[in-house]
């Protein structure tokens, strides 16, 4: 069995890899600094939440450089042919992992929607849990440049957490639902949680691609 490592088959094809690992890790710092963002908002302090949700747009962007890169490189022949389109299409996945974290903060900085007490705590934890989900995939893009025979674990890691994302998410709308605040507040909560939720959907994706994407080696 193949185990990945003729994916790197010349100086081209190692650079766009170095290039796809720093797109992640610069998508990874977006996540990252959602927590602090988060954490900065519930205390209140709306000057430092406006600082981080800055840098995550100044990450996001230099993300957005980081993928174009990857891109380039992809035109200009790393890669057999046949594989292209596929690594194409996981930038754009993981770019949406970014995306997604961007989403939920403009959405906390442009509504500025009061969060219940009672709801702070688990939303964080999704967040927690969302950031755990994002590292999997990080994680998993690493093993697929060593030996393609842990792909496969990194891969099924980040589905579990997707998975236990998912149920959270649904516990966590029920909740919001069943408080006693307007409707309206309850529809930005929901939309804010949906947006957190995102951005493991997005995770997933992008680590199934990856799996894809080395079975054609097999």
């Amino acid at each position: 069995m193949n185990d990945g490592r003729d994916l790197l088959v010349g100086e081209k094809e190692k650079k766009a890899m170095t290039q796809i690992k720093d797109h992640m890790e610069l998508v990874g710092s977006c996540c990252e600094t959602l927590k602090d963002a988060y954490d900065t908002y519930i205390e209140g302090d709306m000057e430092r939440f406006e600082e981080y949700a800055k840098w995550m747009r100044e990450k996001e962007t230099e993300a957005d450089d980081a993928r174009r890169r990857v891109e380039l490189s992809i035109h200009s022949g790393a890669f057999m042919p046949i594989y292209r389109e596929d690594y194409l299409n996981l930038a754009e996945l993981v770019d949406k992992v970014a995306d997604n974290c961007i989403l939920a903060t403009n959405l906390l900085s442009f509504t500025q929607i009061d969060i219940p007490e009672e709801a702070r705590g688990r939303i964080a934890g999704l967040v927690e849990k969302t950031i755990e989900c994002v590292d999997a995939l990080d994680e998993t893009i690493s093993l697929s440049m060593k030996d393609r025979k842990k792909v496969d674990e990194g891969a099924h890691r980040v589905e579990q957490l997707e998975e236990a994302i998912d149920d959270q998410e649904y516990q966590l709308r029920s909740f919001l639902y069943r408080m006693p605040i307007d409707g309206y507040h309850k529809l930005l909560l929901n939309d804010l949680v949906e947006k957190i939720g995102s951005i493991s959907d997005a995770a997933e994706d992008a680590s199934d691609r990856i799996v894809i994407m080395l079975s054609k080696r097999i």
